[in-house]
């Protein structure tokens, strides 16, 4: 994201939504993952179906950001594509939030070039970790291989609020956050398939929900773990053979929002809901014992589900 905390915003209501992050009323703010954007505007429409009054927007700010507010109260559930840190926690305790991690869909992270670029279909980890690494002298398609055209790489991925940068980093560099910083990053994962599209020699990563809604603008390469070249696809995340870039993606939610009940009606919602929309929007759907065991947490914790 670029130029402004919010990069988009869905408004759900039956008479219209007003207010905002910091002055939210009684409308429902879901933040966070631009990982998790598709799945929550889905379920939000779902849950807006079967109740034509809520009024609740959706905000995309990156995982970090997003954690940021939800510990800082500016958003009732936060989505995230990685784990709460140390110290995120202990922000959200100094602050007295009581919270529950609830995960709600298996995810992948795609590796997407150019349609036009044919000379490279599938890239090895130890590849990717050079072309990422901070100290990368990769420059250009030959730098890796010599077989491959001398073509300057043009290298798009997501801004540092992202969980998926992050994750990334941490499987393919081994730090979290550690990445050469001389290419274009933004939270907006539709603006990263604008520059890989626009570009024959581009090279990016974000989520495989947002490849799948980038209406093949954009080639998705194979990576070899070692195992073989293996695509991003629902099957290759749900049966463990896209490991290890793929991961759970989850919710946030407070164990208490003094006495406004929405978002725990729209977590379990987000539960109940989340099986059925995934496959269509490119995620894997968890096990149905996963997430029973989610509503069994929110029941847990005090919450009356609905």
């Amino acid at each position: 994201m670029r130029g402004g905390r919010w990069s988009s915003w869905l408004c759900v209501a039956a008479l219209g939504c007003s207010g905002g992050v910091g002055d939210s009323g009684n409308i429902v703010v879901v933040g966070g993952s631009s990982s998790l954007y598709p799945l929550s505007e889905a379920v939000v429409e779902d849950f807006a179906a079967l109740h034509p009054g809520s009024r609740i927007v959706v905000g995309v700010s990156g995982t970090s950001g997003g954690l940021r507010r939800f510990c800082e109260g500016e958003v009732h559930i936060a989505g995230a594509s990685r784990a709460m840190t140390a110290a995120e926690a202990s922000r959200c305790r100094a602050a007295s939030i009581d919270y529950i991690s609830l995960p709600v869909v298996r995810d992948g992270i795609a590796v997407v070039a150019n349609p036009a670029n044919t000379a490279v279909e599938c890239l090895t980890m130890a590849e990717l970790r050079r072309i990422w690494e901070p100290q990368s002298v990769i420059a250009e398609w030959r730098d890796l291989r010599p077989s491959l055209p001398s073509q300057s790489i043009r290298l798009f991925a997501p801004g540092r609020d992202s969980g998926t940068l992050h994750f990334f980093t941490s499987v393919v560099v081994g730090r979290p956050g550690a990445s050469r910083t001389d290419h274009y990053q933004t939270e907006d994962d539709h603006l990263i398939v604008r520059g890989v599209a626009g570009s024959r020699w581009a090279l990016g990563y974000y989520s495989l929900a947002s490849d799948a809604a980038s209406g093949h603008r954009v080639r998705t390469l194979g990576v070899d773990s070692g195992v073989g070249c293996i695509r991003p696809m629902p099957t290759t995340i749900a049966d463990g053979s896209y490991a290890p870039l793929a991961r759970e993606l989850r919710i946030l939610v407070r164990r208490s929002y003094n006495g406004f009940e929405e978002p725990h009606r729209l977590a379990a919602h987000y539960l109940r809901a989340s099986g059925r929309l995934a496959p269509e929007l490119g995620y894997a759907p968890l096990p149905a014992p996963e997430y029973e065991r989610g509503l069994r947490l929110l029941g847990d914790s005090g919450v009356v589900l609905p």
